[in-house]
């Protein structure tokens, strides 16, 4: 299957210079994630208070992803694009200085304000610049740097925290966040459409050839009633449950599931931590290919089954060989699902509210990382972190089933809607039907 890519890249080559941003602020994140667990617990407070360091990062980006969103419709896209960043910098060095749990969890607050603001920017800017011919080959291309950063991160964290101590790689993740803040405010444009209407992008589709399945929300009766209806309500339990893993599992429990019933060292922990973004990083640009030309269910649904069986082979995992591929299957079944959810609220979506649209989907993701780190955390402390990690891959598993069978197509594949016609020379004259740049 070809992967269409660089027609995509060709239409569109801002998409580069937002993701060497995303690249350097991404990088910085993975190489805190394994070692924030252990700062935590070496100021000696339980599993679920340790939750609570995760969970300030969740509620900061939580306060933060519809503000932001309605400052880039209101004054573009460069101003969370590039003040995120800096923002994310100051609150990630003051992090290396916390010597005690409440400044840990005030800096951590502060370098998720700024995360959450850049983030948000980068996937509106996106579905500025796409349609629903290319959207999920740009949105794989975007995921794909920040799975670049997420990869070289926990292993140079790891390797740094071995090194200087826990409290180094803090300082490094607040010079690459600056980096990431300079680098968009001299290289990334403005993307903010001037004039466009409220037409939901899955009308978009149909005049550009693209037939949409999406009808719940063609006619929206108010401009913000698409966010009632049952394509984005389904899609916000996609992203809930995906943010609740990841902070819940992988940034809590994991790393100390790693170090007390492995004994692993950071070094190794990090390394170990590098696989799944790895993994993700290759099957990207399949996912963002797959989504486009067969429709969002067909990543969705399996990367979420997916998942599933790798919590069911982490809970349960007694050596590091069994970790490492429960690691693996998660790294894949994340890299299936992709940008995949992300394109899907872009579809939905009426053009000129993809800033209310992508905030709230976004808010609801992070109401989960602020959720479930403690949830997580008091479980495990109750039933112990194999039955937490078993728990989440059940609901995981049975959120993919009803995505399966009650959520629509919100992208009808090229090769049904025209008989099996080239797909490759019809996508690549849609992607520069609209730029608004």
């Amino acid at each position: 299957m070809r992967l269409d890519i660089i027609p995509v890249l060709k239409a569109h080559p801002t998409i580069l210079l937002l993701s060497v941003s995303t690249a350097l602020l991404t990088s910085g994140q993975g190489m805190v994630a394994p070692i924030l667990p252990l700062y935590a617990d070496a100021l000696g407070v339980s599993t679920a208070t340790i939750g609570l360091v995760i969970s300030a990062f969740g509620l900061a980006r939580l306060m933060t992803n519809m503000p932001a969103a309605i400052l880039s419709e209101r004054f573009g896209r460069r101003l969370p694009l590039v003040g995120g960043p800096l923002v994310a910098a100051a609150g990630n060095a003051l992090a290396g200085t916390a010597d005690s749990l409440e400044l840990l969890l005030v800096f951590r607050f502060i370098s998720g304000v700024g995360s959450a603001a850049f983030i948000t920017g980068a996937v509106i800017y996106i579905g500025d610049i796409s349609t629903p011919a290319n959207r999920g080959r740009l949105m794989s291309i975007y995921q794909g740097s920040f799975a670049l950063g997420i990869s070289l991160g926990p292993a140079m964290g790891g390797i740094i925290a071995e090194v200087l101590g826990l409290r180094a790689p803090f300082f490094v993740v607040g010079v690459l966040s600056l980096l990431s803040g300079i680098w968009a405010f001299f290289k990334v444009p403005e993307s903010r459409p001037q004039g466009e209407d409220a037409q939901p992008a899955s009308n978009m589709a149909a005049q550009t050839g693209q037939p949409n399945a999406s009808t719940d929300v063609t006619r929206p009766r108010s401009k913000y009633s698409f966010l009632l209806s049952k394509s984005f309500i389904l899609i916000a339990l996609v992203f809930f449950i995906t943010f609740f893993t990841r902070g819940g599992a992988q940034f809590t429990l994991l790393p100390l599931k790693a170090a007390h019933d492995l004994n692993l060292s950071p070094g190794q922990i990090g390394a170990i931590f590098t696989i799944p973004p790895v993994i993700g990083f290759i099957l990207l640009p399949f996912a963002g290919s797959i989504s486009d030309r067969y429709g969002r269910k067909k990543t969705i649904v399996p990367g979420l089954l997916i998942v599933a069986v790798a919590l069911l082979v982490l809970g349960v995992s007694p050596n590091i060989i069994f970790y490492v591929i429960g690691m693996s299957l998660y790294g894949f079944g994340n890299g299936i699902e992709g940008p995949t959810p992300v394109a899907y609220v872009a579809d939905i979506s009426p053009r000129a509210r993809q800033g209310i649209a992508q905030g709230t989907a976004r808010s609801i993701g992070d109401l989960a990382i602020l959720t479930a780190p403690p949830v997580m955390g008091l479980a495990a402390d109750l039933y112990g972190a194999t039955s937490a990690l078993v728990a989440n891959g059940v609901v995981a598993a049975l959120l993919g089933v009803v995505f399966l069978v009650f959520a629509r197509e919100s992208v009808v594949s090229p090769l049904a809607a025209r008989g099996g016609t080239q797909d490759a020379a019809a996508g690549s004259s849609e992607e520069t039907h609209h730029d608004p740049r």
